[in-house]
């Protein structure tokens, strides 16, 4: 009887951290802290539950990212009731992309709450997003649509919804097209990378004749670098639309 209660006592805290990590991301209290904790479990770090399976975050991942598609596709349908199906696929695509995902991800602190057992590896970003999407699959079991709809609709507007949809654009690639139209020299420098606790974290310049036009950060040299392609376009483009009005 002690036993179990010196277990208790060690799990709980775990438990009320672990709830308020919810409630400060999600806006909701929940007594189900196992769905959540599930969700937050790379397989790296896994049991066996069963023959072939095992209690990582993958089925809640595949729930999630139905739930997602089903919401925001919704959204589009009223939001644009003109809209044809083959061009509302691809606004849909737009906003549940991998990397958006991922930075939304990043930016809510998901990496600091995983349980991963990956050694030295760098975490790729796919994780994080793959862990949001299971974080929404574990608030529809726990809360059902309606709240889902409205917590996945509000994060998703803070991350600029309305304009993603109208964003097709590959900012280092527009800025490699740029620099070769105009024959100037196109570099990306990573400033700095640190490992710690099993995440990665890259700072990048894009240097444009050795002279920094952009900066960008992320938890992979791919996102620091489409970061800092996109602060150099904006960079770029505005000036020379200025210049021509």
């Amino acid at each position: 009887m002690s036993w179990n209660f010196r277990i208790f006592r060690k799990q709980l805290p775990a438990d009320r951290e672990l709830t308020r990590f919810v409630h400060h991301i999600f806006g909701v209290r929940t007594s189900q802290v196992d769905l959540y904790r599930q969700a937050l479990r790379h397989s790296s770090a896994a049991q066996k539950i069963k023959s072939g399976l095992k209690n990582s975050n993958e089925r809640l991942e595949f729930l999630g990212d139905a739930i997602l598609d089903s919401i925001v596709a919704h959204y589009l349908y009223n939001k644009y009731p003109m809209m044809p199906e083959g061009e509302l696929t691809k606004m849909k695509s737009k906003v549940v992309r991998r990397e958006n995902l991922n930075m939304i991800g990043f930016s809510m602190g998901i990496d600091e709450q995983m349980h991963l057992n990956m050694g030295n590896q760098d975490i790729h970003d796919s994780i994080i997003g793959n862990a949001l999407e299971a974080l929404i699959g574990a608030v529809y079991l726990d809360k059902g649509y309606n709240t889902t709809r409205d917590i996945c609709l509000r994060l998703l507007k803070q991350h600029g919804l309305d304009t993603r949809v109208h964003d097709d654009l590959d900012y280092k690639s527009r800025l490699h097209e740029w620099s070769q139209k105009y024959k100037r020299t196109l570099e990306f420098r990573v400033v700095s990378h640190r490992n710690s606790g099993g995440s990665s974290h890259y700072k990048v310049s894009a240097l444009i004749d050795h002279e920094e036009y952009g900066a960008g950060e992320g938890g992979s040299k791919k996102t620091a670098e489409q970061k800092a392609a996109r602060q150099a376009c904006e960079r770029i483009f505005s000036s020379q639309t200025s210049a021509n009005t």
